[in-house]
């Protein structure tokens, strides 16, 4: 049995942490010498409880590793090992790091260009929503892979905007690559593999789904990723705990700054004053890593707007719209002294048009 059998074996079968089988490798010359040990043999060795020594000499058999692959290969899910010649460098560096991931896609993505790590709220604003998708759009355009957990909210809308630019985005699951979590981005999920991007977890196939399981892959987040930006954040966000995460591992933390009144924006607020780089375009993040800013891709979308020919009523509706971030249309009518029938008929032909977004109660924002 080979080294990357062996660390399948002690992570999917005996269950091992990633702790116990650092200090398995401490006791042996070569890991894979482990099965040519003698139970006794193994039941001496030092550094590892008496529990665990039990756990190896009842699974390093082949038969429980078999069944393993071939549920593996069943469910089209590949893993990569910590001695892999693809396991990213970075990651491989931080505390704790996973002995073995598992994944679906190009899982060259992880050792491909910068990518950024984008994580937020799960229930963001209007304010929120648009600005992961326009960063996330543009950083993609810019050749910048983006990185999240595929949550509902500031995840989610990251992964969207990477979708919709160049670059591909790399989801790191708190379940197993073949059981997508939360269930309602199942669809993201294939949407990113047909893109040709990545989706990997440290936990393997029919694994038991635990809430501790996803504040563990905040560190992959930050540990596979180039920098962390955070978009919008509670006071009390688990968003937070990624930055932790981000800074113990040496990685720049950027934010973006939000309304003083609003809570979704007092985590991020607060990370500023405490030291993170304010984020109000790709600008302030491309610079830190030496990258000119492709101007076309930062300003295709106004170039695209220009294009259009749009009336006059339009474009005032419009620079209101994009002023305030967000506006019920009634407020929209107040703003521009134009009559509701007016702007009820501007506002259905630029969702059409794919311009404006309709939220709640005919609030709009726009498409950016």
């Amino acid at each position: 049995m080979d080294k990357r059998d062996t660390y399948l074996m002690l992570k999917s079968v005996a269950k091992l942490s990633n702790k116990a089988i650092d200090d398995l490798n401490d006791s042996l010359q070569n890991l894979e010498d482990l099965y040519d040990l003698s139970d006794d043999e193994i039941l001496n060795l030092e550094k590892l409880n008496l529990n665990i020594k039990k756990i190896i000499v009842k699974y390093r058999g082949r038969t429980y590793l078999d069944e393993v692959k071939e549920s593996l290969y069943r469910k089209s899910v590949k893993f990569l090992c910590c001695e892999d010649e693809l396991y990213p460098q970075k990651l491989k560096n931080i505390c704790d790091n996973p002995k073995v991931i598992f994944y679906k896609g190009n899982i060259e993505n992880l050792n491909t260009g910068l990518n950024i790590a984008m994580v937020g709220s799960r229930k963001p604003t209007y304010y929120g929503v648009n600005t992961a998708k326009k960063i996330a759009r543009d950083l993609s355009n810019s050749g910048v892979g983006i990185v999240s957990g595929l949550a509902i909210g500031i995840d989610a809308f990251s992964h969207i905007g990477c979708l919709e630019g160049a670059s591909k985005t790399i989801a790191v699951l708190g379940s197993g690559v073949d059981d997508i979590l939360p269930r309602q981005n199942a669809k993201l999920a294939e949407r990113i593999l047909d893109d040709g991007g990545l989706i990997i977890s440290e936990f393997g196939v029919d694994s038991k789904v635990f809430p501790s399981n996803f504040s563990m892959r905040n560190r992959i987040i930050s540990g596979v990723s180039d920098g962390v930006l955070v978009v919008e954040a509670a006071g009390k966000s688990g968003a937070l705990i990624t930055v932790e995460c981000a800074l113990d591992q040496g990685r720049n933390v950027f934010a973006v700054p939000g309304n003083i009144t609003s809570n979704m924006s007092r985590g991020c607020n607060r990370m500023i004053k405490d030291g993170a780089k304010l984020c109000e375009d790709i600008d302030d993040i491309l610079e830190e890593y030496g990258i000119k800013v492709q101007t076309d891709a930062h300003n295709s979308k106004n170039a695209d707007l220009e294009s259009l020919n749009l009336s006059d009523e339009e474009k005032i509706i419009l620079s209101t719209i994009d002023i305030r971030g967000s506006m019920h249309i009634d407020d929209i009518c107040d703003k521009t002294n134009i009559d509701i029938k007016t702007v009820n008929t501007v506002l259905n032909k630029l969702l059409l048009m794919d311009i404006v977004i309709e939220w709640k109660n005919k609030t709009y924002s726009l498409n950016k």
